[in-house]
């Protein structure tokens, strides 16, 4: 390294991004000339979001490699939390026939509780197969109770034919799928329902800072101390993920060979997001969720770095070759059948598994789990899970239960405490126990982390050009102004070279704050730092 910065043959002073008109020797382009560097392109979650497979499949496994590495990094699960005692409770009994309904919470992290529903199919031998089932952004969640005039809606639209369906999707795919022989757990996304330790509206609406929980000692969620520390609701959202994975693969009664994940909209990117970092699932099916266009509208649907050259596309196709069903709606999913899916099917063939993938588009619906799409995921679950139900399948209609019915604090079981000093101990000691966890991970690990961070290794550094466009003799040394172009990622840096007459071999890089601008303040001339 050292012989090759002596071949460089001069002194190198960077840089800033501003360009000074009272200094045009200093001006890195020429008069008129912006930037081409793609970093100053405006792009948003409604941006385009192509998946461009690789042909080979020792390419595709360094390229996924790399993308879960980046989604763990973002997620602030690498290195992976330490898997405390879940403390599980599983309480209230209801007995509805052929499928019985429980109530469970348990601790994902010390203090911090998953809460939901359990399905158990009756009268099956174990061990049976099971579905996770994370809700999305439904009404109330888990306590969905659609109003009358939604009814009637669906009824008109075709879209559910049973009246306590149409109230609750989300019951009705849960009884569906026990009655089908599937263990089957429909668990809270944060704020939502039983999950109030992180409220609602920090959850899913934050939209102003907290200046008193922005605090060097005691901060909270989307603070820049929580983000330097890569903490953020979608992070914990897969966190609990994963911990009811494991609440569920635990089960005395469950096959952990055959899980199955599936959820809708906000659900349907947990379940991609649980397919992609969790290796225990064996088939998913995120529906209305998985395309090219907007990737998730909600604060816990992202994280700073998550997709960053990558998209909801891939991220879904990381869980190749695995089993992989999709449905597409009238949303930001209805070109998923031109963009995207064809780009899934290549991956899939490549792979040697082309009927592992499978979109079905109920594009005349708007976004739904209704009851067309549920169909498309039972067929699915039926044959990745071998549940060696007759097809066609058919719904049959159940008991509603109502939110009294299905919430699991009660006098016995109270509610744990929650707001802003529990969000701020949360943060804080998930923090303490992460830089522990930091310290024993390995060099080579350590250098996949901070090549997430960074957004480069050295071996894809990219083919580099240096465009002159000043120069000027100030006596003993060369002015030399110009542009660095990384031309394989379309990336610039403007920069100033001093080079030394009496060049002896040595190179210094300066990186200042000001840039180019230090030599502003002392009309050109070279600041003592740099003598």
């Amino acid at each position: 390294m050292k012989s090759r910065l002596r071949a460089l043959a001069l002194i190198l002073t960077l840089i800033g991004v501003a360009d000074l008109s009272a200094q045009p020797v200093l001006k890195a382009r020429p008069e008129g000339q912006s930037t081409t560097d793609q970093r100053w392109e405006t792009r948003d979650l409604d941006s385009y979001f192509p998946f461009n497979p690789p042909d080979k499949a020792a390419a595709w496994q360094q390229r996924s490699g790399e993308v879960r590495t980046n989604l763990l990094v973002a997620l602030g699960l690498f290195p992976m939390p330490m898997r405390h005692p879940l403390k599980t409770v599983i309480h209230g009994l209801r007995d509805d026939g052929d499928y019985t309904v429980e109530k469970v919470y348990f601790q994902s992290f010390p203090g911090f509780y998953v809460t939901g529903s359990l399905y158990r199919p009756k009268g099956r031998k174990g061990p049976l197969p099971a579905v996770l089932c994370p809700h999305g952004h439904w009404t109330n969640g888990r306590f969905l109770q659609t109003p009358a005039n939604g009814v009637r809606e669906a009824f008109a639209s075709g879209a559910e034919s049973m009246t306590n369906a149409a109230i609750s999707v989300l019951q009705a795919r849960c009884v569906q799928l026990a009655r089908m022989g599937c263990v089957t757990f429909l668990y809270d996304m944060i704020g939502y329902a039983d999950s109030t330790q992180i409220p609602m509206e920090i959850a899913h609406g934050f939209a102003k800072q907290r200046p008193e929980m922005s605090a060097l000692d005691r901060w909270g969620l989307f603070s820049a101390q929580a983000e330097m520390r890569l903490q953020s609701v979608m992070g914990l959202q897969a966190w609990n993920s994963i911990r009811a994975l494991d609440f569920l693969c635990g089960l005395p009664d469950v096959d952990a060979n055959r899980v199955g994940v599936t959820g809708a909209s906000g659900g349907g990117t947990q379940t991609f997001i649980l397919g992609a970092i969790d290796p225990r699932p064996t088939v998913i099916f995120p529906a209305v969720m998985v395309g090219t266009a907007m990737q998730g509208g909600c604060t816990c649907e992202n994280a700073s770095g998550l997709r960053v050259d990558t998209g909801n596309v891939e991220i879904a196709a990381l869980f190749a070759p695995k089993p992989l069903g999709m449905t597409a709606a009238d949303d930001w999913t209805k070109e998923a059948s031109t963009k995207g899916y064809p780009q899934l099917q290549q991956l899939y063939r490549m792979l040697g598994a082309p009927k592992n993938v499978q979109l079905t588009a109920l594009t005349q619906f708007p976004h739904n789990y209704n009851q067309p799409s549920r169909m498309a995921m039972y067929r699915w679950m039926n044959q990745h899970l071998n549940l060696g139900v007759s097809e066609p399948i058919q719904e049959r209609d159940f008991k509603l239960l109502s939110p009294a019915d299905l919430t699991v604090w009660d006098a016995a079981h109270p509610a744990p405490a929650g707001g802003p000093d529990f969000e701020v101990k949360l943060l804080r000691e998930m923090a303490e126990e992460s830089r522990e966890q930091v310290k024993k991970l390995s060099p080579s690990e350590l250098l996949a982390a901070w090549r997430s961070l960074i957004g480069r290794s050295y071996e894809a550094a990219g083919e580099m050009e240096w465009v002159v466009n000043g120069k000027v003799d100030r006596g003993d040394y060369f002015v030399i102004s110009g542009v660095f172009k990384n031309l394989t990622y379309r990336e610039e840096i403007p920069a100033v070279f001093l080079y030394p007459k009496n060049y002896k071999g040595e190179v210094r890089i300066e990186l200042n704050p000001e840039g180019k601008a230090s030599f502003a303040a002392n009309s050109g001339s070279v600041p003592e730092n740099v003598k």
